[in-house]
């Protein structure tokens, strides 16, 4: 899958919407690894811990983190990116945002087949994070 514009500013955007909460780590690209099998979401938040520049890098994380947003792109479909969230679900990852560009929409989903999805205005609320975000941040 190459990232289009969209998904690239989108992808960018929320990166520094997370960031503005001190109690998360953020992180764009990175590979998790679930049942011995990679995921890379376009978006990790794990629960605030430090970084050492000074340890070995990882290069695949088996710790996962509490939520993903994955953004969907122009060469994948929706329920290809669906498919994925029983998997993160059940690896005991907590939230799954489900980013359309070409609809301005956000799908905060707390289970598989449990979703509060948010468009064109109005703000996303995530349970589980405990955090609200106006989506005018997210598509500005």
């Amino acid at each position: 899958m190459s990232p289009s514009k969209l998904h690239s500013y989108l992808q960018s955007a929320l990166d520094a919407v997370f960031r503005q909460f001190p109690q998360f780590s953020v992180f764009a690209n990175l590979t998790i690894t679930i049942a011995d099998a990679d995921y890379i979401p376009d978006v990790c938040v794990y629960p605030k811990f430090a970084i050492n520049f000074f340890e070995p890098d990882e290069i695949r994380m088996t710790e996962l983190p509490q939520m993903v947003v994955e953004i969907v792109s122009p060469t994948q479909t929706i329920q290809e990116v669906l498919d994925k969230f029983p998997i993160y679900f059940q690896a005991g990852i907590q939230s799954c945002w489900l980013v359309v560009p070409q609809t301005k929409t956000v799908s905060v989903y707390i289970a598989p087949t449990q979703a509060q999805v948010v468009s064109m205005t109005g703000e996303v609320v995530d349970p589980v994070l405990n955090i609200r975000v106006p989506l005018d941040q997210i598509f500005a």
